[in-house]
């Protein structure tokens, strides 16, 4: 049992250390870069169950995509950093809904 605590531990701390990374980066990155930067954190969240994570993670990568400003990139990041010490797991819909919600009240929506 403590091997997979020390497992998800490791996980956590690296997903929040490239979110971490990445925000201190983003002054600096290029589109392509930061596309790239949370396309590895989805996956990694994705492979390792923080599905929380994963999908705050898809929805900025639409974002992005739409051509989002790095304010809302940042927005973005701050909710995942909050999701990564979510529980794993499935996400139901109610808690997508309320991570979504978080995201657009930092954004005043």
């Amino acid at each position: 049992m403590a091997i997979q605590t020390d497992h998800y531990q490791e996980i956590q701390d690296r997903i929040g250390g490239q979110i971490g990374a990445l925000a201190e980066a983003l002054p600096h990155c290029a589109l392509a870069q930061i596309v790239q930067g949370v396309d590895d954190i989805r996956c990694l969240a994705r492979d390792n169950g923080f599905a929380a994570v994963e999908m705050l993670a898809s929805r900025l990568e639409s974002a992005v995509a739409g051509g989002g400003y790095r304010a809302a990139i940042l927005t973005y990041l701050d909710a995942m950093s909050d999701a990564v010490l979510a529980p794993r797991g499935p996400l139901p819909a109610a808690a997508q809904e309320a991570w979504l919600a978080s995201v657009a009240m930092r954004l005043g929506h």
